[in-house]
């Protein structure tokens, strides 16, 4: 029979106070740890929400600077605007013939696609250049709309110049451009400016920019950036529309026979070293290497010098010689004859009226109704397709 003795009365109060101890150490541990974590939650709760708050500062950061390198970008775009292209209103691109100044001419460089080209010797011609680089994506974009302008209105009277002027290393070297020009089928006419003396000239600040001239080499239109296709067609459309009827008063009263006298250094500025060579020292194209030996489409052959209308393509004939040979000038007046003797024979040598250029040599071994055959350099005229 049991009993409770003094000494289990004791151990049992000692043993209920140590499960008691035991209890509220256990309790307090519990809530120490919940105190504990629920500060690790708080403290993890910050940094999630300082983590966030910072990728949003930097978020919005960044969308504010886009914002202001496109604002001053487009901003510095326009200052082409009112240079070459005065009086131009934010959105207007277009300049009438009386406000209209006089294109700069391209400054040297590498020719891909063509010999080398001047402003001067496409006078009668619409040319439209673009600046562009190879690695620019905005050029890429607008390229397919050049490329057609090319194909459908070259044979018009349209001339396109790729000014080419880099931005990146690579495209400083003419390899490059020669292969990248190849690549994306571009078959008009570029023209290096890795010193950028054009771009400076024109007064450019981005890539793309386009200039469309008139047939007197007067800057009409401009755009900067992608788009502003269908006006850029329109206008060169409208260009190649407008004949001597829209010259100024100025222009209509300047006489086809006032003479044009230049120093020997700005013909070479203005002509290519093989135009010079032919126009200006008499040097002779080698026979069939011309451009317009063989060309039968219709048009108007003009000086490659000063744009003097020469002969017409209803006076050319097959000669058989490898130059260009027409029975008759457009105009007496157009041409003068002069005695030349320089090869041991007496030949007639024929210059342009205005400027003086020489453009070949007229023999009486032509066909009817004139008996003669003016036998022209290629390099001498300019042909323009009507």
């Amino acid at each position: 029979m049991g009993y409770d003795s003094p000494l289990n009365s004791l151990t049992e109060r000692v043993s209920n106070a140590g499960m008691s101890r035991t209890l509220l150490l256990s309790c307090n541990e519990s809530a120490s740890g919940a105190h504990e974590f629920s500060e690790k939650i708080v403290e993890k709760g910050s940094i999630m929400f300082w983590q966030e708050s910072t990728k949003i500062r930097l978020v919005v950061g960044l969308i504010v600077s886009v914002i202001l390198i496109v604002s001053l970008g487009l901003t510095k775009g326009w200052q082409v605007f009112g240079s070459l292209v005065p009086n131009f209103a934010e959105g207007t691109r277009e300049v009438a013939t009386s406000d209209a100044e006089m294109a700069p001419e391209f400054a040297p460089g590498s020719w891909i696609n063509s010999e080398p080209l001047t402003l001067k010797s496409l006078n009668g011609r619409v040319v439209l250049v673009e600046f562009w680089t190879f690695g620019c994506y905005n050029c890429r974009n607008t390229l397919p709309f050049v490329k057609s302008w090319h194909e459908r209105y070259a044979s018009k009277g349209l001339t396109i110049v790729g000014v080419h002027s880099p931005e990146l290393n690579d495209e400083y070297k003419i390899e490059n451009v020669r292969s990248e020009v190849a690549s994306l089928g571009i078959r008009y006419p570029v023209v290096t400016d890795n010193d950028y003396a054009t771009w400076k000239a024109y007064k450019v600040n981005a890539w793309p920019t386009i200039y469309l001239l008139d047939k007197r080499g007067k800057v009409r239109w401009a755009h900067v950036g992608e788009g502003a296709y269908d006006e850029a067609e329109k206008t060169i459309q409208k260009l190649l529309a407008e004949n001597e009827n829209q010259m100024s008063k100025q222009e209509k009263q300047m006489s086809d026979t006032e003479k044009i006298v230049k120093t020997d250094e700005q013909w070479r500025k203005e002509l290519s070293p093989d135009q010079y060579q032919v126009l200006r020292k008499a040097a002779t194209e080698r026979a069939f290497t011309g451009a317009y030996w063989d060309n039968h489409e219709h048009g108007t052959y003009y000086c490659a010098a000063c744009g003097l209308k020469l002969f017409s393509s209803d006076t050319k004939f097959e000669s058989g010689t490898g130059w260009p040979s027409f029975y008759a000038p457009a105009a007496e007046k157009s041409v003068d004859r002069e005695s030349d003797d320089s090869l041991g024979m007496v030949r007639t040598e024929v210059k342009c009226h205005r400027c003086g250029s020489h453009l070949g040599h007229v023999f009486d071994d032509g066909p009817a109704p004139t008996g003669l055959r003016y036998c022209m350099n290629s390099l001498a005229l300019k042909f323009v397709k009507e």
